[in-house]
């Protein structure tokens, strides 16, 4: 699930924009949930270690992190952006994002309302069928890729897919 309870709340947000991009294709359900009503530690009795807590390096995302996400399912991501189908001439092209939920959920990411989302991962997200399997198919992708239309350029997010190490970067490899 997509909360600030890392160190890096930035880290789960880029992987927040590219689920939330996948989602546009359904019609969005549910209420919005102030920010307030997440998390920003774990529950009392809950540890975490530090290899728990690593952020992701720049550029990519935690595949864990991305198949909780899954997990959670479509109608919990879509709670957090507003979109509206974009058609030219009876053609659709997107859709437009109409409103980030709270905003402060998205700092750091390079989408705004106004932005007309085309593809995931290369594939179309114009019928709930097109979206929802673009959605499932990260759970094996080794990347995640949005396409997008700002004004009248073409742009792309892309963040990489990565395993977690199971130990911490400065931690020694012991032995039994």
């Amino acid at each position: 699930m997509c909360t600030e309870a890392s160190r890096n709340g930035s880290c789960q947000r880029w992987l927040c924009v590219g689920l939330m991009l996948l989602g546009v294709a359904l019609p969005a359900c549910g209420s919005s949930y102030p920010e307030s009503d997440y998390p920003s530690a774990p529950p009392p009795g809950v540890s975490t270690t530090d290899v728990d807590l690593t952020p992701a390096p720049p550029g990519a995302l935690w595949r864990r992190d991305v198949i909780q996400v899954l997990d959670a399912g479509l109608g919990r991501f879509l709670q957090h952006v507003d979109v509206q189908p974009q058609v030219d001439q009876g053609t659709f092209i997107g859709f437009r994002v109409v409103e980030l939920k709270p905003p402060s959920w998205w700092q750091g990411i390079d989408i705004v309302p106004g932005d007309v989302v085309t593809r995931v991962n290369g594939m179309p997200i114009e019928q709930p069928t097109d979206a929802h399997a673009a959605f499932e198919s990260l759970r094996k992708a080794d990347k995640l890729t949005v396409s997008y239309i700002r004004g009248a350029g073409a742009r792309e997010l892309t963040y990489m897919i990565l395993d977690k190490p199971l130990r911490g970067p400065s931690e020694p490899a012991t032995r039994p």
